[in-house]
């Protein structure tokens, strides 16, 4: 496909290029667009309202302005409230929280996932004797 041709499907999909996309050099323009459609736009085994909401917490957390503002206001128009961001960003910086936290005691990985699996399973059987 020529740079003009993807730029006309872009210009369809998004109603203009814009700059990020603009300045991408010929060769890779193409293949960015494509890989774009794909995982930012469209469903998959996650829909593109949950892909986003990940994005924008992985993006706060990361403390990038532009791609928080691309994920907050794609989820936003996808129906997400302000509740549901928020509870994203506390996620996030729990997440970010424990996993430095984790990281700087050293434990031992395969330890952590034994105990994790027990939990699960532990979980798992409350859950079932709940429902029965």
């Amino acid at each position: 496909m020529s740079r003009s041709d993807t730029d006309r499907d872009i210009v369809a999909t998004l109603g203009q290029v814009p700059e990020f996309f603009k300045d991408l050099p010929d060769a890779q323009l193409e293949r960015e667009w494509a890989t774009f459609k794909e995982v930012q736009l469209g469903d998959s085994a996650l829909s593109a309202r949950e892909k986003h909401l990940i994005g924008y917490a992985v993006a706060a957390a990361t403390h990038c302005p532009y791609c928080t503002y691309f994920h907050q206001s794609a989820t936003k128009m996808m129906g997400t409230s302000d509740e549901q961001l928020e509870e994203a960003r506390r996620f996030a910086g729990e997440t970010l929280k424990w996993s430095t936290y984790l990281h700087g005691m050293q434990l031992d990985v395969a330890k952590f996932k034994r105990q994790t699996d027990e939990i699960g399973e532990h979980l798992r059987k409350k859950a079932t004797r709940r429902a029965a």
